[in-house]
Formats: structure tokens, C-alpha cells, sequence
């Protein structure tokens, strides 16, 4: 059964609709994406207060990628000397929208609850640099800050990667290529409503296709822009769940909302996980929708799941 708040919301945003609201999916992705981002912004809980905040950018694969730093209470830029456990956090938005200002509620509180440092990664979106570019970008980001630790305040031991919905893909598929690769990686990945399997449609996105926020014809406009004609879906970048083996990879969280499209395959990312002997923290939270980690000024839920994830990492980083 949905939360009272987050059929409140739903509600909300179907009256929206009925008064005109056009649905995201009929727009361009670039006028989409404007008006998105700026509801996104508007619908995380007020920013708290945190230590310090910088931007920098560093040479991505395909051009400059920006990235914003979020120090816990307590710290500062002139203090910090490349001791901080370090979370390089991936946003959603499907590849096609959201940005660092959409997540900057979000990454502040986990900085906060998890006294860990907090990286947001501003890679490149679809359709203007489709798959695997966000993909590319995500990688290089882990490999930025791992090999730049020391100026950038992480300690190298202590890197995880994080990140929701399609921010939660690019995290796994940072672990699998990594380890595949034989490269320092992850010690940690926090993986929030993964997407993890392009290659069929589950249970849960069959049953919660249609009024539960993360509509079947808002995810095919996202499929749209981002995976060109012809690219195979069993691409593990598409696709991490398909991974033959998951021996290797680092410990998780990984959560799920009830009434998630999306739901069955990070259960089943879990399950893989954990089958494998990788020490593993599955949540679902069974009451709420896609999308609530972030929307923290309307669903509660989120702010409870935030502080949930934070814990965790905090915890497994003994901060």
C-alpha cells in the first residue's frame, strides 16, 4: 500500500497534469530538461548546513566534466588534508536530465549524516552525448579522484561510489569495470534504485508502468535519447545485472521503493551480490515511489532513507 505522502504527491501531480502540466514526454529533451531540473531543485528538503562546498572540473574523456565537493560539519577546505572517507556521487535523471543543483540538498545531508566527504559528478547528458558517454564519465570520475586524492582531501582507501536511479547504474557498472579491469576500485558502492537490467522488462516495471511518478512513456523517453539503434542490451554498461560473476566487487547498500518500476532489478542486483559472498545491505522502503531519495521536501521517507544510506556508509568507514 503507497504512504499517505507520496499518494499526496501523486495526487498533486496528476491534478497538475489535468490543468495542463504537459507530460515530460511529449517535450523535447532540452526544453524537458530545463523544466525538470528546476522542479527537481524546488522538491529537495532545504539545504543543511554542511562544512564547506568547492567546484572544480577535471579533463573528462569527451571535454571538461564539472564536479561539486560537499565536506561534513566540522570541516573545511584549509583543514582538510587527504584523510576523508569519500562518497563520488553519481545523480539520476534517466542520462538525459538532472545536475549537481538537482542533488545539492541530497549530497549535503549525506556529507552531514555520514561525516564522509561527498563528490558530485556532473557527466555528460543524452541526447547530446548519448551511451556509453555518461557511462565513460562516470569512470573517469572514480579514476579522477582516486589518482588526485591527496588535493582533493580522500583518502584512497576509503573511495565509494554512489549514486540513484541511473546515477545507481553508472556506480555498478564503476565496481564491475574496475575490478574487470584490475584497477585499485571502489571500497564501497551505494546504489539507490539501480537501474541494472536494459535487457527485459521485469515484473515490477510491468505492474507499476502507469501513475506511480516513473511512468513506462517517461523511461522510453529517456531510453530514446540515451541508447542509440542497434546497441546491445546485454551490454553490461546497460546492463551490470547480466555480470557472469560478482566475486570481487565491494560491500553495498542498496535500496528499493515498493512501487517502483525499477524494484525488482536492484532487489535482484542485491540477491547477485550477495549470493556471491559480497557483504551486502538491502532496503526497501515498500510504501513509496520511484524518485523519493531526492524528493525530500514532499516524502519524508526520503529524508529517512537518506540518513539510512548515510549510516551505513558511515559505519562501514567507521566516521
Amino acid at each position: 500500500m503507497l504512504d499517505a505522502e507520496a499518494r499526496t504527491l501523486l495526487d498533486l501531480m496528476e491534478e497538475a497534469t489535468k490543468a495542463g502540466r504537459p507530460k515530460l514526454e511529449s517535450l523535447p529533451h532540452a526544453i524537458g530538461r530545463a523544466a525538470v531540473d528546476k522542479m527537481s531543485e524546488d522538491s529537495e528538503a532545504d539545504p543543511p548546513q554542511i562544512g564547506d562546498t568547492v567546484d572544480g572540473v577535471f579533463a573528462g574523456p569527451g571535454g571538461p566534466v564539472k564536479y561539486r565537493r560537499y565536506l561534513p560539519l566540522g570541516e573545511t577546505l584549509a583543514l582538510t588534508k587527504g584523510h576523508l572517507p569519500t562518497l563520488i556521487y553519481y545523480h539520476g535523471g534517466g542520462f538525459v536530465i538532472g545536475n549537481i543543483e538537482t542533488h545539492d540538498s541530497t549530497c549535503r545531508r549525506l556529507a552531514l549524516k555520514s561525516r564522509c566527504q561527498v563528490i558530485s559528478i556532473d557527466y555528460r547528458l543524452s541526447p547530446e552525448h548519448p551511451f556509453p558517454a555518461p557511462i565513460d564519465d562516470g569512470i573517469a570520475a572514480f579514476r579522477y579522484v582516486r589518482d588526485h586524492a591527496a588535493s582533493l582531501g580522500a583518502d584512497p582507501a576509503r573511495l565509494a561510489v554512489g549514486g540513484d536511479s541511473a546515477g545507481g547504474a553508472v556506480a555498478a557498472v564503476v565496481c564491475q569495470a574496475m575490478r574487470d579491469a584490475k584497477e585499485a576500485g571502489p571500497a564501497f558502492q551505494m546504489l539507490i534504485y539501480p537501474a541494472t537490467d536494459s535487457s527485459k522488462e521485469s515484473a515490477s516495471r510491468q505492474k507499476f508502468a502507469e501513475g506511480y511518478f516513473l511512468t513506462k512513456g517517461l523511461m522510453d523517453w529517456f531510453w530514446k535519447a540515451y541508447v542509440p539503434a542497434g546497441t546491445d542490451l546485454a551490454d553490461l554498461r546497460l546492463s551490470p545485472l547480466l555480470a557472469k560473476d560478482f566475486a570481487g566487487l565491494p560491500p553495498a547498500f542498496v535500496l528499493t521503493a515498493g512501487h517502483d518500476p525499477l524494484r525488482d532489478e536492484g532487489r535482484a542486483y542485491a540477491d547477485r551480490l550477495i549470493d556471491a559472498g559480497v557483504k551486502t545491505t538491502y532496503v526497501n522502503y515498500p510504501g513509496t515511489i520511484h524518485g523519493f531519495f531526492s524528493l525530500t521536501r514532499f516524502l519524508q521517507q526520503g529524508l529517512k532513507a537518506n540518513d539510512e544510506a548515510a549510516a551505513v556508509m558511515g559505519a562501514f568507514f567507521e566516521t
